[in-house]
Formats: C-alpha cells, sequence, structure tokens
C-alpha cells in the first residue's frame, strides 16, 4: 500500500438534526481515530471531516467513520 500523505474530506448528514447525536458522533470520532490527524467542521446538519495523513490509513478511518455515522446520524 501507498505510505504518500494527503487528505481527504469525507460530509456526513445528520438528518435528525438532534445535537446531542452530533456530539456522541464527534466523541466516538475522538475515542476510535487516533492515528491520523483530522479536523472537522459542523455547520447545521452537515459535518465535514478532513483526514491528513498516509493514504491506507485514510482508507481505514474513512471506513470507521461511516460505522459510526450509521451509527449515530
Amino acid at each position: 500500500m501507498s505510505r504518500r500523505g494527503g487528505r481527504k474530506v469525507i460530509s456526513f448528514q445528520n438528518s435528525s438534526g438532534d445535537v446531542n447525536n452530533i456530539v456522541k458522533f464527534l466523541e466516538e470520532v475522538q475515542k476510535k481515530i487516533n492515528y491520523l490527524n483530522l479536523n472537522c467542521k459542523v455547520d447545521g446538519k452537515v459535518i465535514k471531516i478532513t483526514l491528513f495523513g498516509p493514504k491506507d490509513l485514510q482508507y481505514l478511518a474513512s471506513e470507521r467513520l461511516k460505522e459510526l455515522a450509521n451509527q449515530y446520524l
């Protein structure tokens, strides 16, 4: 796998609009994705997460983020 760095932006929609869901989601992200640098921006119901680091770790993180989003959003 490639170890080249870069960035990847993933957007999620909080369809319920419940702020508690966003907080729970972000708390779990903080617990489970500690092997990459990331930046989160919440704008209304949209959550944008930017991942920085090796492409293979970005792929792993994006899969985990999708699972967490399905669980909390």
